[in-house]
């Protein structure tokens, strides 16, 4: 008989002792937590720009390589408030590709602008879902050589785009967080460079740079 009254009164503290368990943890998190935030991360981007036209095997496969490439940056945020926040943000997007001897392009894409952030604290008081909007500039980069002839394509544009990432707290000051990406931009005047000469070009909407891209990354939060 005392066995099952024991039983019974751990059965229905259990419930109790969880409930206490995460309040006290939300309680620590929330009287610990700095209104200052600072994070790296890096991983896969991806350019989402189409050909335009019908083409070769060999020259599809050449954009394919041409459009992967990496992501990496870091941010600084700070939440006046609980939920809402303001940032800001630098990311790198870099890819480069080689047609045989034919044709190579190692292209730089960057970043640098402010974002407003709002935070979703999950039921578990250690995880939470961001989702931030960016708005910013963007520089072009494009190394290209084509047989014997080389070239630097510079360009810059303003860009926007929106993020979600899922945050863990591993403890008071460190978090790890997964992060989607998705920025947008074009370029309608590129800068052409050559060791002899530099030439401005004005392009249409249908020439022109498409910057838009995806990025999945990883990355490190300090608080």
């Amino acid at each position: 008989m005392k066995r099952i009254t024991i039983i019974l009164l751990l059965l229905t503290c259990l419930p109790c002792m969880h409930l206490h368990a995460q309040e006290t943890a939300k309680k620590e998190l929330q009287s610990a937590d700095s209104k200052w935030k600072f994070g790296v991360n890096g991983g896969y981007g991806q350019r989402v720009f189409r050909s335009g036209r019908k083409i070769s095997a060999e020259r599809e496969r050449y954009i394919k390589d041409f459009k992967s490439g990496i992501s990496y940056g870091g941010e600084v945020a700070y939440f006046p408030w609980r939920k809402v926040g303001f940032g800001v943000k630098y990311d790198r997007y870099q890819s480069k590709a080689s047609q045989e001897n034919e044709l190579t392009e190692d292209v730089a894409i960057q970043f640098l602008g402010g974002e407003i952030i709002h935070k979703a604290v999950m039921k578990n008081p250690r995880n939470a879902v961001l989702t931030s909007f960016l708005l910013g500039y963007q520089p072009y980069r494009n190394r290209t050589q084509a047989g014997d002839n080389q070239f630097i394509f510079n360009g810059k544009t303003m860009g926007w785009g929106v993020s979600v990432g899922f945050e863990h707290r591993f403890s008071q000051k460190f978090a790890l967080n997964l992060t989607g990406s998705a920025m947008m931009g074009a370029i309608y005047r590129l800068q052409r460079k050559t060791d002899f000469s530099t030439e401005t070009l004005h392009l249409s909407k249908d020439d022109s740079v498409d910057l838009s891209r995806f990025s999945f990354s990883v990355g490190f939060s300090f608080f």
